[in-house]
């Protein structure tokens, strides 16, 4: 039963004549009469505790009741008066509740206050919070699993779960995109790129080359023969100051220099032996 089209007698007006509800009250259930009777005669002996809410997008636009549903008709219910609420304060006939009545404004998300205030009064069981994020994803299907989920105080994967089933039976359309905490599109699923086999390389390059025409594969062809001639140039060039670097050390050697000290000769080139080296072994 909705919070919005709780059944009244016709003959009895209401506060429900004077202020709208803003849609995001009916997330929550509405309490039983019993619990609404319980509720009201607590109020009229203790006061009222908590505050109702209201909601306004402009400064100048009309105010919609977004929390305190139960409140007003538990209080109607006991008093048998049309609660009158015009912020700061209410009234039902000989009730009255001073500084009792706020007013909101564009700037709080109508939604996220709702679920916030409602999850902190009320103990859920699994069933409920699952119907609460049914609700929640048919009233912003576009808002993502983590952001409901943070909401609903439930794990991401449990909405995740709620949100197939919706989809399933075409009571939310499937969104491609979300949008994220800062208000960004986002898709749905994350894209990994595919990893192809060896086979489906060499069909991509075939086909790559199939779209080329004879120009190109002609010009690739010339910079790759000039690539190579520049890795010949540069071997040979490398093969020539080896073979140098090899002469001064034999040369040293002939002369009875002393050898190059450690790390002066390139790891690969091994130290020719040294006449002095065995002359030190025999003395």
């Amino acid at each position: 039963m909705s919070r919005i089209a709780r059944p009244r007698p016709t003959q009895a007006p209401s506060w429900r004549d004077t202020l709208k509800i803003h849609p995001a009250a009916a997330v929550f259930d509405p309490l039983s009469d019993d619990e609404l009777r319980a509720l009201g005669e607590d109020i009229i002996k203790n006061g009222l505790k908590l505050p109702i809410v209201l909601w306004c997008a402009h400064p100048k636009g009309e105010p919609l009741l977004l929390d305190g549903c139960n409140r007003l008709d538990a209080i109607e219910l006991v008093t048998r008066k049309t609660v009158e609420v015009g912020a700061p304060s209410l009234m039902a006939g000989d009730f009255l509740a001073t500084d009792k009545v706020i007013v909101l404004d564009k700037s709080v998300d109508p939604y996220a206050y709702v679920e916030s205030v409602n999850l902190n009064r009320r103990h859920l069981s699994a069933e409920r919070k699952r119907e609460l994020i049914a609700k929640l994803l048919k009233a912003t299907p576009e808002k993502s699993n983590r952001q409901i989920a943070e909401r609903a105080k439930v794990d991401h994967k449990t909405v995740g779960a709620v949100r197939v089933g919706l989809e399933g039976r075409g009571e939310i359309p499937h969104a491609d995109n979300r949008r994220d905490t800062k208000g960004r599109k986002q898709p749905s699923r994350k894209l990994t790129p595919k990893k192809l086999t060896t086979q489906q390389y060499v069909s991509h390059a075939v086909r790559v080359q199939a779209h080329m025409d004879a120009g190109e594969i002609e010009k690739l062809q010339t910079e790759n023969a000039e690539l190579r001639s520049k890795l010949a140039k540069v071997e040979a060039e490398l093969a020539k100051v080896k073979a140098e670097l090899d002469e001064i050390i034999a040369a040293q050697a002939d002369d009875g220099a002393m050898p190059p000290a450690a790390g002066d000769t390139p790891d690969e080139l091994p130290l020719p032996p040294f006449p002095w080296r065995a002359a030190a072994h025999h003395g």
